[in-house]
């Protein structure tokens, strides 16, 4: 297993880049136009990803008693757009899930200019006088794109040019990323493990994670239907701002070609348990919502 350790951050990056792929096989050209079509509920979507997650984890590790660089690792996780699980996530839920994909699509894309605004502003805020880690804005920025608007990009071209071949995967798609966030939380708590005790560290920060979870959620559902959005609509903006993509935090975390601190991947690990418990009853929750608002609007 020691053997493994000096690996471990290009696994994390090769398994991002088959998850952000197999996102983009599931994509188009026409899915970045649909701004057009619907541009009130992309815009809640959107602003509930890239300002209010952030902000809610802000608010959180500034009344949280947490180290602080598993405060850091919060700040990580809500800056990530979300992935191809939201995606799963709202389909399975009945969402609308034409929206989902759109606001994982754009949020993808434009996050990979967010995520290095964010932390160079969070190092200084939550780290201070202490931050050591450098990360330079212009690198850090094309190396996140390659990570993931690249593999998203490619992943729109094989859908393009090879679409038999793109459908036959499509099934599959979600439920993989599924596996790879497994695989990607033991890797997670080997790396753990090279620096001290990766169960103390777990517990640490679970209480953070399960707010920061709970309030996205509450928050996206409650500001869309605010705004008017559908019930379908609205539990879709829910999942996708409550539900980020934490392999990408985790690499992030652990690469040394981003931050290179484990401590910081806790969080985003212990993210990814949270996230995926709390889906199932989620999707549960939104499925008998929506569909009960669906047999009333048929009634005669």
């Amino acid at each position: 297993m020691q053997s493994l350790l000096p690996y471990i951050p290009t696994v994390l990056q090769l398994l991002l880049f088959l998850i952000m792929l197999g996102m983009g096989m599931t994509l188009t050209v026409k899915d970045f136009f649909n701004v057009g079509t619907n541009p009130k509920a992309l815009l809640i979507g959107l602003t509930n990803q890239i300002v209010l997650v952030p902000l809610i984890a802000f608010g959180l590790v500034n009344v949280l008693p947490l180290d602080p660089y598993l405060a850091m690792g919060l700040i990580v996780v809500s800056c990530c757009p979300g992935g191809a699980v939201s995606n799963l996530f709202s389909y399975l839920a009945k969402g609308d899930t034409a929206l989902s994909i759109s606001l994982t699509a754009l949020s993808s894309i434009l996050t990979v200019f967010t995520i290095p605004l964010i932390l160079v502003f969070a190092m200084r805020f939550v780290l201070g006088a202490d931050a050591s880690i450098q990360l330079p804005l212009g690198k850090t920025i094309f190396n996140i794109f390659k990570l993931t608007a690249l593999p998203v990009i490619l992943g729109m071209m094989i859908h393009q040019y090879l679409p038999k071949f793109s459908q036959k995967c499509k099934p599959a798609i979600g439920w993989f990323s599924g596996l790879v966030i497994v695989l990607a939380l033991a890797l997670m708590v080997v790396k753990l493990e090279e620096i001290g005790d990766s169960w103390m560290l777990l517990k640490a920060s679970f209480v953070s994670v399960l707010l920061l979870n709970l309030f996205t959620l509450g928050i996206g559902f409650g500001s869309s239907r605010a705004m008017g959005l559908s019930t379908k609509q609205s539990a879709t903006v829910s999942i996708e701002s409550g539900m980020q993509n934490n392999v990408l935090g985790m690499t992030l975390a652990i690469s040394p070609t981003f931050l290179g601190e484990p401590r910081m991947a806790a969080t985003a690990g212990v993210y990814g348990v949270v996230m995926c418990t709390l889906a199932i009853l989620v999707v549960w929750f939104f499925k008998r919502l929506i569909l009960s608002k669906e047999v009333i609007r048929l009634r005669p």
